[in-house]
């Protein structure tokens, strides 16, 4: 017969299970990244254009990314299973500790309202920076985006201006009225400009509909650059379907 010491240990160690896991996985993936670019000369990097590089990245830190918000996820779950089930524990013992867990049961309650916000939160910043690196390949490919401008869009999303690569396009609507009827002709002839015109306008609606319960967020959204910026690449999407369609 196993010890108890021996018990505790692989139920310890099967709760853990899931983190050695996603860093196993995450070992793996590292080190077929790093095998593949060594393969392909990290020279090649470096003669990429900065969207296609973008993208790239996006591409090879977003698994990871995932992999580790899950792991996030399935962790803290796991504190808070471990929690309850020392709490019910201790109701067990007198009236004093039914009234001690019930002070701590609203704490985890309330742990688990942030945690839910925490990945609402995560959840959103990804979406909004898929958003801007699909506005990137669109604003280089039809030449929105002049010399080093891309690099400042950048570095103003990063402190926060979510419509940075949107702007431009907006700014671009002011002289040019017409600008949906041009992007639409635009990206028929260019696949990749085609692409990142779906994918920001699926990941705008996804977004969307993610918040619908959040009134606010919702209304600054829709009002705000990006909001503009959709309605903008919307019409520019359909006028290339239906040029499609024509053709």
């Amino acid at each position: 017969m196993s010890s108890p010491a021996s018990a505790s240990l692989w139920s310890d160690l099967r709760e853990r299970a899931p983190f050695v896991i996603v860093v196993a996985v995450s070992t793996a993936w590292v080190v077929i990244v790093l095998a593949v670019l060594s393969r392909l000369g990290f020279g090649v990097l470096l003669q990429m254009p900065l969207g296609e590089l973008s993208t790239l990245v996006a591409g090879v830190v977003a698994p990871l990314l995932g992999l580790w918000l899950v792991a996030s996820v399935l962790e803290q779950r796991r504190e808070l299973r471990e929690v309850r089930r020392r709490l019910s524990e201790m109701s067990a013992q007198s009236r004093q500790s039914l009234q001690q867990a019930e002070i701590q049961s609203r704490a985890l309650l309330e742990m688990e309202s942030q945690l839910k916000r925490t990945l609402a939160a995560d959840t959103r910043r990804l979406a909004l920076q898929d958003l801007a690196a699909h506005a990137a390949i669109l604003g280089e490919r039809l030449g929105i985006f002049k010399n080093d401008a891309v690099d400042v869009a950048w570095a103003r999303f990063g402190s926060g201006d979510t419509g940075a690569f949107v702007q431009p396009f907006l700014s671009y609507a002011t002289r040019h009225p017409e600008i949906s009827e041009r992007m639409g002709e635009a990206v028929v002839r260019d696949a990749l400009a085609r692409n990142a015109l779906s994918g920001f306008v699926r990941r705008y609606e996804r977004l969307l509909s993610a918040i619908s319960d959040d009134k606010l967020a919702l209304e600054t959204l829709e009002e705000g650059p990006l909001g503009q910026g959709y309605r903008i690449f919307k019409a520019a999407e359909n006028k290339a379907q239906n040029q499609s369609a024509a053709a």
